[in-house]
Parts: C-alpha cells; structure tokens; sequence
C-alpha cells in the first residue's frame, strides 16, 4: 500500500508539473514583448504552418500547443498576408487575436513609433514612412490648430509626449492632420485607461506633470518592470523636498541629443533641460512614453527612495536608496566594474 501510495503521490506531483508547463506555454508570465516586426504568412499556409511561424519568429513558445489549441478553441482558418501588430512573449489568445484581425491591407502604409522616441524623431519616422508626407508638412499641420488632445493644456504649444509610441496603419492618401489625430487619439485613450483624468486626486499633480515624469522614467528605466514606478517614487520624493532631480536625460535632450556621454561642459549649459541645475521636472516631456512608464508614474509604489544607481547593463537594472552614502557607495562598484 506505501508503494502505491508513492506511485500515486509521484504521479500527481508529474501531472500537476506538466499542467503548469502547459499553462506557462498557454499564456507566459510577465507581460508581452516587443513588436516582432513584418510577420508574413505565405498564400497556401496550413493552419499547423501558421504555428511554425509563430514560433519561428518568437511570437510564441509552442508550435504544437498552439496547433491543439486553435483546434480546441475553433480558431482560424486565418488570412495569408502581412501583419505587424504580433508581439514577443504572447499567449496563444493574444495571437489569435491578431490573425482574427487579418492581415495589412496591400495599400496599407504602416508607421511604427518606438517607445521612447521624441517629437522629432516621430516626425521623421512618419515622414519615411508615407511617401508624399514630409516633416514640414507635419509641423504646419501641428500648427494649423486642427490636431487636438484633451490632455495638451492650453498654455503649452509643444506636442512632445502626446504622440503615443505604437504601430498605426494609414490609407495611403492619409493627410498629415488624420496621421497626427489618430497617434494623439491613441494617446488620450491611453490616458484615459489609465486615469489620467483623475492625476491630481490620484498623485497631486496636473496629467502634463505626469507625462512629463513618465517621459524621464522612459529613458531612465532598465528592464526589470518594476523599476518604472520606483523611479517615479523617488522622482516625486526629490520633488516633495525640494531636490535637484539630476536627471541626465533630460540634459540630452536639451542638448538635441538621446544618447552619448556628458562632458563638464554639457553640464554646465543653461537649459531650462538642465536638471543638475534647475529644480522641478522639465519644461515639458523629453519623449513619447510607453503605456508601462505612464502606468508607472501614476501608480507610483510607496516608498523612500531618493537615489537610483545603474548596477548592471545586461540587463539594464537600477539599485534604489534612500541613503546618500549607500548610494555612492553602489555607484563606485558599479563604476569599479565598468558599468558606466
């Protein structure tokens, strides 16, 4: 009777194993990835031959389960063409959902906007991506008054941060105002998700100031998720006690610059951009940021945190203090290694 009281324990212990697999390959942890790019399914393409290139290209982790599952779940029979909304790391539902939307239309001109990317750089991806739109054009278009956003204040005549950063689809004959309408819609309906129209009951701060914050964290935050919310912390705490935020982004970005180091002389230009000089947040957002990094910014964890170090570069990941000395302490290991 042991034995087999040992056979059956083993067995449940191998079925409950194999049940988390199958569920992990289902719908994997932790949020989607990246945009994968052009995912192309070639006219005659089984419905088993859609799987492989779904796992071929990273969308998801299991050719075979994905194959049972859209038996399982009648999904399909799917469309030959392009698509270009598939993400790394999605569960088998999420993609269906793609194929369920077909491909691009042949006409389509497709317009992808990186997280992160500033107002310029914006215009110039649509620029290259529409023949016949040019960067001037897009300015005059920001400028005729017909592009609109609930959240851009009335005072403020600069547009950076009220492009959301995605991948849109336009007819071929789309102007520049629907271009710019439709990336500021997306972004108010981003916003809107996510309360922003309640920012100052939620973190006593006007949505622009939130933008402006989620802009930073976007070009400030590593990989590991959690990081987002933690830099807003201690950007609203270096805030609530009147600290520079020493935001080195910010620096590049008032230099016309995203990247690169910064030279004694860099940091000693009077820029309005220039947080090692001037207290408060910028003038306005430094780019477009993700849903991730405006989630974080009004959805700020509690914490005392008043310092964040770089301490690894692969993957990118903060240390968080509200200690000076350990602070510093971090950041010459981590200079000691070479992190930066």
């Amino acid at each position: 009777m042991a034995l087999v009281a040992i056979v059956a324990a083993l067995c449940g212990v191998a079925l409950l194993l194999a049940i988390v697999w199958i569920t992990r390959q289902v719908d994997p942890s932790g949020p989607q990835g990246e945009l994968v790019g052009d995912v192309v399914i070639e006219p005659g393409t089984s419905r088993d031959g859609i799987a492989d290139v779904l796992a071929e290209r990273g969308v998801i982790t299991n050719a075979a389960l994905f194959r049972s599952h859209a038996q399982i779940t009648g999904g399909g029979p799917w469309e030959a063409g392009r698509y270009v909304n598939f993400r790394s790391n999605s569960s088998f539902d999420e993609a269906a959902a793609v194929l369920d939307e077909g491909p691009l239309p042949p006409d389509a001109r497709v317009v992808r906007i990186p997280e992160g990317t500033n107002l310029g750089g914006i215009l110039q991806i649509i620029e290259q991506s529409i023949p016949g739109v040019t960067a001037a054009d897009l300015l005059a278009a920001l400028g005729s008054g017909q592009v609109t956003s609930k959240y851009r204040p009335d005072e403020v005549s600069n547009w950076e941060g009220f492009f959301f950063p995605d991948t849109y689809e336009f007819a071929v004959d789309a102007t520049p105002v629907q271009i710019l309408q439709t990336l500021a819609d997306r972004n108010d309906e981003i916003l809107d998700s996510l309360d922003f129209d309640r920012a100052e009951a939620l973190q006593g701060r006007s949505a622009y100031d939130l933008i402006k914050v989620a802009s930073l964290i976007e070009r400030e935050a590593g990989e590991p998720p959690e990081e987002r919310g933690q830099i807003a912390r201690v950007i609203y705490n270096r805030l609530d006690t009147d600290e520079i935020l020493g935001i080195d982004a910010s620096n590049l970005y008032g230099l016309g610059r995203t990247a690169g180091e910064l030279t004694a002389a860099d940091l000693a230009v009077e820029s309005p951009y220039n947080l090692r000089l001037n207290r408060g947040l910028p003038p306005t957002p430094i780019a477009s940021p993700g849903k991730a990094s405006l989630e974080g910014a009004i959805r700020a964890p509690v914490g005392d945190w008043l310092y964040y170090v770089l301490v690894s570069n692969d993957p990118p990941s903060h240390f968080f203090t509200a200690s000076a000395e350990e602070f510093e302490r971090v950041a010459q290991e981590s200079r000691d290694r070479g992190v930066f």
